[in-house]
């Protein structure tokens, strides 16, 4: 699939019933998780911009409206006042822009520049189901638990999504949650 010759990747943890939030948090707090996530975000390279991530309104506000350290942010809303009212238009390492289109070109242009081969869309819900079919590849943390009241869902996987890596199943003392890295690769259609 890709986006301007750019990898597009979806990362998120899911519970057992596909839960991703509840209350615009984190339903549980797994440090490993939390590692991962800036490991696969954040790439090795040389240029000084480190990954590119593309979120909604509600996510990047889950993290203090502020953007990730060492990676550019793009956030998208409808509120067109939105950059004006978080202090972001002279941001440079975050841009709030209107649809997932402008983000998705803006991001590839950028990746292009920086040599970053993949963008990174981090949520939430409704961005994840939007992004879905300009994804290759997806990277969930599967949590071994049922949330009941949660409020964000992460979308059914399409059929054209296989597991291509696994990791073994691991316990977080500190929540006593077990959990497993997989990610899932679109197969090519013949």
């Amino acid at each position: 699939m890709s986006y301007a010759n750019t990898e597009v990747a979806q990362i998120a943890a899911i519970s057992s019933n596909r839960c991703i939030g509840k209350n615009n948090n984190l339903p549980w707090h797994i440090s490993a998780d939390l590692q991962h996530f800036k490991k696969m975000t954040t790439a090795n390279s040389d240029s000084d911009i480190k990954g590119i991530v593309i979120m909604g309104r509600k996510t990047f506000e889950s993290m203090n409206s502020k953007p990730l350290p060492k990676r550019i942010s793009f956030i998208i809303t409808s509120q067109l006042d939105y950059a004006q009212k978080k202090g972001l238009e002279n941001c440079d390492n975050a841009y709030v822009v209107h649809n997932l289109d402008d983000a998705l070109t803006q991001a590839a242009s950028l990746a292009h520049g920086a040599h970053l081969e993949t963008i990174w869309v981090i949520g939430g819900e409704q961005v994840f189901g939007n992004a879905m079919m300009y994804t290759d590849r997806i990277e969930l943390t599967h949590v071994a638990t049922e949330i009941n009241d949660g409020d964000a869902f992460y979308p059914e996987l399409p059929s054209d999504f296989k597991a291509a890596q696994e990791s073994e199943q691991m316990n977080d003392d500190k929540s006593g949650l077990d959990f497993k890295f997989v990610s899932y690769k679109r197969e090519k259609s013949r």
